[in-house]
């Protein structure tokens, strides 16, 4: 569980974190693990703010489903430090249990039925051992980008 309040977000796009970001440093640090990924390309987005860092696989890599990625090979990107949060396409499981658990929401363009529902904002880390927590969260994005983790749904069995 993460630990306090849940931070203020914007409610319309561009969805950013207004309350509780991350020091300077503390944000460098987190890119600095997040782009240390294998096979993971540092880009500019393609879909946010001006400022956001992609994480973008080479073709080779990117296997996972189309609700993986949020344009082109881009899973996940990394606000500029004044906001210091990150979107990432998760597993819809994964989805359930970030909210669950106090790290992130659900983006409101995927709430509103615009774009897939496992589009989530995870927020901004607010010391070291936050930082480790949001990479596991990053690393199971980069998981089911590289098709590495299915997207569960519900399953009915009949008799």
């Amino acid at each position: 569980m993460r630990q306090g309040p849940r931070p203020e977000t914007t409610e319309c796009a561009p969805h950013e974190q207004v309350s509780q970001n991350s020091s300077a440093e503390i944000h460098a640090l987190f890119k600095q693990k997040a782009f240390a990924l294998p096979f993971v390309e540092r880009c500019r987005s393609g879909i946010s703010v001006p400022g956001a860092e992609a994480l973008v696989l080479p073709r080779p890599h990117a296997c996972g489903p189309r609700e993986a990625f949020m344009i082109g090979r881009e899973f996940a990107h990394v606000h500029p430090a004044y906001d210091g949060s990150s979107h990432m396409m998760l597993p819809l499981a994964a989805v359930e249990e970030l909210i669950a658990k106090g790290w992130g929401e659900q983006h409101p363009m995927a709430s509103a039925g615009y774009i897939p529902a496992n589009a989530i904002m995870a927020f901004a880390p607010r010391d070291e051992a936050e930082v480790d927590v949001m990479i596991k969260i990053l690393t199971t994005s980069w998981g089911f980008a590289r098709g590495k983790l299915a997207n569960p749904a519900p399953t009915q069995i009949h008799d």
